[in-house]
């Protein structure tokens, strides 16, 4: 059993010291040093937790919860217009492939098989992908 530990600390260090990882951290640092893009991003998180407050209430105001689920979606075209947070996105899809071929992998070793489905998050390209997809050409 250590020996699977030590190969899972083995892992994680070798995701953190992986390209997809590295590019992910600068690109969140770059995003949170931008102040458009804190604001924005503090406005939306703050936004969404009380519409998940008011979700969970006995009685949700119906028309309030619309209101602020455009004031969400505003905030969310002005957050995919900055172009420091749609590179953070970019990057943490990049991260999130990465993780879920890692994932697949072990299935596979594991199992024997592969399963058919495509890693989370991959969208059938390749310019932000680590490898791995079993995408026809």
């Amino acid at each position: 059993m250590k020996d699977v530990f030590e190969k899972t600390r083995e892992l994680g260090q070798a995701l953190l010291e992986s390209e997809a990882y590295q590019n992910m951290k600068a690109a969140e640092e770059k995003a949170y040093r931008n102040a458009e893009a804190a604001d924005a991003m503090g406005k939306y998180l703050e936004l969404r937790n009380d519409i998940q407050d008011m979700l969970a209430s006995d009685n949700p105001d119906s028309a309030a919860l619309k209101s602020m689920s455009d004031e969400l979606d505003s905030l969310q075209e002005k957050l995919n217009m900055i172009e420091d947070v749609a590179a953070m996105t970019e990057a943490r899809s990049a991260f999130s492939n990465l993780i879920a071929q890692v994932n697949q992998v072990l299935q596979f070793m594991i199992s024997g098989k592969i399963t058919d489905d495509e890693p989370s998050g991959c969208g059938g390209g390749c310019s932000s992908c680590g490898g791995g997809c079993r995408h026809v050409h």
